[in-house]
């Protein structure tokens, strides 16, 4: 029923390291999928026998059946593999069941499939390592932000008239609620990304020992629209803040001057 409401768009692709040309179908979600009957063509592998074992995979878990148009059987429903998939998938098979030719781009295409994985992992657990140390920095600071709030406010409130009063109260309700809302998401983060699997890290010296270097998720995953909400309840804070400072500067209110004011 998802697959009725995208528009599936069919063109050809050249497989690098292989040099070979296979359909490509592309979704309106951008997901991009190979017909698993072509990669075995390209290989020299019999698609009847191979599919089934390679359904029983983790391989499979995006593997979709869509509609490919061919020139001589018309449109049919095959098996297509997600084209993210294709470094594992050369790995679920034999590579004696291929040419020597093809087991050479096979390797070359997976040495290159790793470097990539490794480069891509490098770059999200550098984004997780950034991204807690700015999310403790934020709970650390905050955390008595509405106490010390609450202070200033009651040494402004006495010299304010009644309609300044009104609109400083609504001015401080929204920071309340503000630092509130950007505290608990923050908190919810790190509680999530305390539930990664941690693993232990060794590196191997001159001389082939193991020595232990220390630990790193395993998984280095955080949501990007998680991100994107606490970036964007920060730059809230910010322009509130910025309102605020005006307020007072418009009232001539300072609260680093005491009331005779001198400097605090």
């Amino acid at each position: 029923m998802e697959q009725e409401t995208q528009t599936i768009h069919q063109t050809t692709m050249i497989l690098p390291y292989f040099d070979y040309e296979v359909p490509f179908l592309s979704l309106s979600d951008r997901a991009g999928y190979i017909p698993v009957a072509a990669l075995c063509r390209m290989l020299g592998l019999n698609p009847r026998t191979h599919i089934p074992r390679w359904r029983r995979l983790f391989l499979w878990v995006h593997a979709r059946k869509l509609p490919l148009r061919t020139a001589t059987r018309g449109t049919r429903i095959v098996w297509c593999l997600h084209l993210g998939a294709l470094l594992f998938w050369c790995s679920c098979f034999n590579w004696s069941l291929v040419s020597p030719e093809r087991q050479v781009q096979l390797r070359q295409a997976t040495d290159a499939g790793l470097k990539y994985l490794e480069q891509a992992h490098h770059e999200m657990l550098t984004h997780y390592r950034q991204m807690r140390r700015q999310l403790f920095r934020f709970l650390t600071k905050y955390a008595d932000a509405q106490t010390q709030l609450q202070q200033v406010a009651t040494r402004m409130r006495g010299r304010l008239d009644a309609a300044s009063t009104a609109a400083f109260e609504v001015l401080l309700e929204k920071g309340y609620a503000l630092i509130e809302e950007a505290t608990i998401h923050a908190r919810a983060m790190l509680q999530d990304l305390a539930s990664i699997p941690i693993m232990d890290v060794f590196t191997i010296d001159a001389e082939g020992n193991a020595i232990e270097a220390g630990t790193q998720p395993l998984f280095p995953v955080i949501p990007k629209k998680d991100c994107e909400q606490f970036f964007v309840q920060i730059d809230r804070l910010i322009h509130w803040y910025g309102d605020f400072f005006l307020f007072l500067v418009e009232h001539e209110l300072f609260p680093w001057e005491n009331h005779d004011g001198e400097e605090r």
